[in-house]
């Protein structure tokens, strides 16, 4: 998802390298899960786990916000830098307690 910020607010040559890589960093995440897991889990479900998808929502759309309307050369302002890294650790950390709460739910048989 900081790849995906980062690619918004860079020069376009740029951003279609980081674009890419984000996607190709994806595909390679799904591939891993399916093969250690059998399954990808998208983690756009309904459950207890719709209030974190939320905040990574919320996130992620406060990060655009202030990429596109705040920096007006992003990669020499270091502001930049600290609101991808905000991303970085924001959708980290909640990607871990979703994490937590889906295993929860699966364990407890609620889904």
């Amino acid at each position: 998802m900081t790849l995906m910020v980062a690619a918004v607010a860079l020069p376009r040559d740029v951003a279609a390298v980081v674009f890419v890589t984000a996607m190709v960093l994806m595909l390679l995440i799904v591939r891993d899960d399916k093969k250690r897991h059998g399954m990808f889990v998208s983690g756009y479900q309904r459950g207890r786990t719709v209030w974190i998808v939320a905040a990574i929502i919320v996130l992620i759309l406060s990060a655009l916000f202030i990429v596109l309307t705040q920096f007006e050369d992003p990669t020499d302002d270091p502001w930049f830098w600290v609101t991808l890294s905000i991303v970085a650790l924001g959708t980290a950390g909640l990607s871990w307690i979703w994490e937590r709460v889906y295993r929860g739910d699966v364990h407890e048989g609620r889904l």
